[in-house]
């Protein structure tokens, strides 16, 4: 990946607390303090940015309170307010220098209104591609979709036990149990390769589980990456699941405020977590 430079920042010292500090979101930033009696002077800012060559010199980003907005530093009329939701969207495509304050508009758009239909609904049932409930204990593989062209073929897996439904050349999820810790294993996506989950319903909320093992969030150390531990995730540590229209899924922290993504380290093997990135990993339950 090519070097890219930091996002600045601007804030008031009190809104400080809301800078992801714990994780990689906020890593890719640098910033600056303005006085809470000052008006934000968007013009003074961008002055600001242009005299600092080592950081991202085409955008940057006012925090006040509850507001987040992306400013482009050659037109500062040109602004985009985003929830904190997508605040780690926002960065990582500023930070590419990829995107424009209309794109991100666009895009952001559809971001929205994604989140806008992940709202928890009782009576939820895990379901596959083609909309039939996943009963309690039942194995399934979960791929992880790239182009059209990827995604499995169901007419080649008729008849076929579940370990040979792993084709070439396909992404799965998978547990990294060679990386026991003391919070249990991680989560990880393989090349050709993956494991057998099911699901668990516990007071009308569905768990994913690898094992015996619980999906969870890893709230409290110092990555981001999902893991498979033993005991019931808390409701901070819960992975939500989400249905797009076409019955493939995503899976975000609880309320779908952040996608999970993720992280190709090497060409065959990738971390599975919240990192910020542009696109969400979606998933294709097979049974």
């Amino acid at each position: 990946m090519a070097y890219q430079k930091p996002i600045h920042y601007f804030m008031r010292p009190e809104d400080s607390c809301s800078l992801h500090l714990d994780n990689n979101i906020n890593d890719n930033t640098i910033v600056e303090y303005f006085d809470s009696k000052d008006d934000i002077d968007l013009a003074k800012f961008a002055e600001i940015v242009k005299t600092k060559p080592n950081c991202n010199q085409k955008h940057f980003i006012v925090y006040k309170g509850d507001e987040h907005r992306a400013v482009d530093t050659d037109n500062v009329k040109n602004t985009y307010i985003f929830s904190s939701d997508l605040e780690s969207w926002v960065v990582s495509m500023l930070a590419a220098e990829t995107e424009t304050i209309d794109t991100l508009i666009e895009e952001g758009k559809r971001f929205e209104a994604m989140l806008a239909k992940h709202v928890p609904r009782p009576g939820f049932k895990l379901r596959d591609a083609n909309g039939e409930v996943i009963p309690d204990g039942k194995g399934f593989s979960l791929q992880i979709l790239g182009d059209p062209e990827e995604v499995l073929d169901e007419e080649d897996t008729d008849g076929l036990p579940m370990e040979e439904r792993l084709y070439d050349n396909k992404d799965w999820l998978a547990a990294f149990s060679d990386s026991i810790q003391a919070n249990g294993y991680p989560l990880c996506a393989l090349l050709d390769n993956g494991d057998i989950f099911e699901s668990e319903t516990i007071d009308d909320i569905v768990y994913l589980k690898h094992e015996g093992g619980y999906l969870y969030f890893d709230i409290d150390g110092e990555t981001n990456d999902i893991f498979i531990g033993k005991t019931v995730p808390t409701k901070e540590q819960r992975v939500q699941i989400h249905y797009d229209d076409d019955g493939d899924i995503y899976l975000t922290v609880l309320g779908g405020g952040n996608y999970v993504t993720c992280d190709w380290i090497k060409c065959s093997f990738g971390a599975v977590g919240i990192y910020g990135s542009a696109t969400p990993m979606k998933l294709r339950i097979h049974m």
